[in-house]
């Protein structure tokens, strides 16, 4: 049995992902501890996958995989990477991204 974190839906980003493997690591202000995320895990058509930086919103579930003490249930890209440096060329094919921004 798994214990529900009491707000179920974290804002966040991705801190590294194993494209290879199809794993990662997702942290946020609001847990204690990095979690970690499946491709599965992900809310999206074909095929899956994040990049480093990503923006992310997820819920997550206290329990032990690998080293980490969270698991990511469910993951919704929120953003393309934070602004690290310009992004590079690994022809893996066609990307796109889109950033909104609201006037307050």
């Amino acid at each position: 049995m798994t214990d529900a974190v009491s707000e179920p839906l974290h804002e966040g980003h991705v801190q590294e992902w194993h494209t290879e493997e199809g794993w990662g690591v997702l942290v946020s202000p609001s847990l204690p501890a990095p979690v970690w995320a499946h491709f599965s895990s992900i809310a999206a058509e074909g095929y899956r996958e994040l990049t480093v930086g990503q923006a992310v919103r997820f819920t997550a579930e206290r329990a032990a995989q690998d080293r980490f003490a969270w698991r990511a249930v469910s993951v919704r890209v929120t953003g393309g990477p934070l602004a690290q440096g310009p992004a590079k060329d690994d022809g893996s094919g066609y990307s796109s991204g889109l950033d909104i921004t609201f006037d307050r």
